[in-house]
């Protein structure tokens, strides 16, 4: 009998493991394997956090030949969320990671997983735990800010308010330690991010491929 899995990610520390997981699962009984993200920011407000924990399931999602759903909450409840691409896609079996609780956690918490019990029917829930480890939080950036790439011989040049046609519209997130123009300059083409690295106001050459 074919089986769809949908893995459900929410932190980069344990997401290869819920979706190698799910791949397992789907290979073994000839079904396809979905990977559900859902982002509980407007896309017009995503920082550069968000763009880049996005960036790494897709890539760990393409990694095991996944199909990679990304979905906007919208104001809506994650199960419920849950469960609508369930219903569209098929599926017959959900991967969710549980981060190790007490007793007591347990008994006050109202989990996500919980919620999807209460309002899935037919669908096998399979719960996989993990630690409590946090996302390792990194260089901090400031507030995105609208730039723009120019061609600069074979690289390119961060500028603030160019008017040349050829210039490359983005966000620029610079380091918040540094007075240096280093961070990351992110290109968005419909729901698709590009994010290139800034150092000392340029981007490489080579880094810019960019449909």
């Amino acid at each position: 009998m074919k089986e769809n899995i949908l893995v459900c990610v929410s932190n980069p520390s344990n997401v290869e493991k819920l979706v190698q997981r799910g791949k397992i699962i789907a290979d073994a009984f000839g079904g396809d394997c979905y990977v559900l993200y859902v982002c509980s920011v407007e896309k017009d407000e995503l920082d550069l956090n968000h763009i880049r924990t996005k960036q790494l399931f897709q890539t760990i999602a393409a990694k095991y030949q996944a199909t990679m759903l990304v979905e906007s909450a919208q104001g809506k409840k994650v199960s419920s969320i849950v469960a609508e691409v369930s219903n569209k896609k098929g599926i017959t079996q959900i991967i969710l990671g549980q981060p190790v609780q007490s007793k007591f956690e347990m008994m006050m918490k109202n989990s996500l997983i919980n919620e999807i019990f209460q309002i899935v029917e037919g669908i096998d829930i399979h719960v996989v735990e993990v630690g409590r480890e946090a996302v390792v939080q990194g260089v901090d950036y400031d507030r995105g800010i609208k730039a723009q790439l120019v061609k600069k011989s074979a690289d390119y040049e961060l500028v603030f308010d160019s008017k040349l046609p050829d210039a490359r519209n983005g966000v620029f997130y610079k380091e918040a330690s540094t007075d240096f123009l280093n961070g990351f300059f992110v290109i968005t083409k419909n729901e698709d991010h590009t994010v290139l690295k800034v150092k000392d106001g340029i981007v490489e050459g080579d880094d810019m491929v960019v449909g």
